[in-house]
């Protein structure tokens, strides 16, 4: 073998050893980040409007049948929500199980119909209605009351999710996903738990080769209700839609 033969020969040598130590490199920063994760996290959780139905005994609304029924739309504040998280990484795929807990202020309710009719309040009317409510104060105009002690909805949800990480490099992974599971929620001193489902997008920014900062968004959804205080009276919850946006800590074992 002359001189220059020898010198490609030493040359792919050395490239296919570069390209196995590239490789390995990889497979070992693949492997460095796979394994169980916890994570830990707060965000700020807004609640869509949504259709609360009182129904009480006939005469309650100002009906003339065996039972009365009073249709509201609901304005909620935005809250704090607090959830964890445990999972497994693969590698760009990660499944978990996450716990959430919100509690958010009805702030403002708008009768829509009486008994499935449009209607229009007296005076009377709405005083009839803040005792209904049983609300300390109960200002507002029309058929619209806003409060500053209004009920609270309280939701526990845990989902179990699975997400796709799309890595730019060994810093910053974009994520997406989704997940089902159970959301309770409670009103009035009431609840239930109802099937739930979310989709999420957000961040993973690693500080150390096994803590990262997450930012995300959720959206979540779970099924309304029927709640019954007594045989003849209750409420009908429609769907409950979060939207959260949040920031939290991830460590991987």
């Amino acid at each position: 073998m002359n001189f220059k033969h020898q010198v490609i020969t030493a040359g792919i040598v050395a490239a296919f050893l570069a390209g196995a130590s590239t490789a390995s490199a990889q497979e070992a920063d693949e492997d460095s980040t796979k394994g169980f994760y916890i994570g830990l996290s707060g965000a700020v959780a807004s609640v869509q409007d949504t259709t609360i139905s009182y129904y009480d005994e006939g005469g309650t609304f100002g009906g003339t049948g065996a039972t009365d029924r009073a249709d509201f739309k609901a304005d909620l504040k935005k809250s704090a929500q607090f959830g964890g998280t445990i999972g497994y990484d693969f590698g760009m795929i990660r499944s978990d199980i996450e716990i959430a807990y919100s509690r958010n202020r009805i702030s403002g309710l708008a009768i829509e119909r009486v008994n499935g009719a449009a209607t229009t309040l007296t005076a009377a009317d709405r005083a009839d209605v803040c005792d209904y409510l049983e609300v300390t104060t109960c200002p507002g105009s029309g058929n619209s009351f806003t409060f500053s002690d209004g009920p609270k909805v309280r939701q526990l949800s845990a989902l179990g999710n699975v997400w796709v990480d799309l890595p730019l490099g060994k810093v910053v992974t974009p994520y997406a996903g989704g997940g089902i599971g159970i959301a309770g929620f409670e009103l009035d001193g009431e609840g239930k738990a109802r099937f739930a489902w979310q989709l999420g997008a957000g961040v993973h920014i690693a500080v150390s080769p096994t803590v990262g900062i997450t930012l995300d968004y959720r959206h979540r959804e779970a099924k309304g209700s029927r709640i019954t205080y007594d045989a003849v009276s209750g409420f009908d919850i429609g769907k409950i839609r979060t939207n959260s946006f949040g920031a939290g800590l991830r460590f991987t074992f």
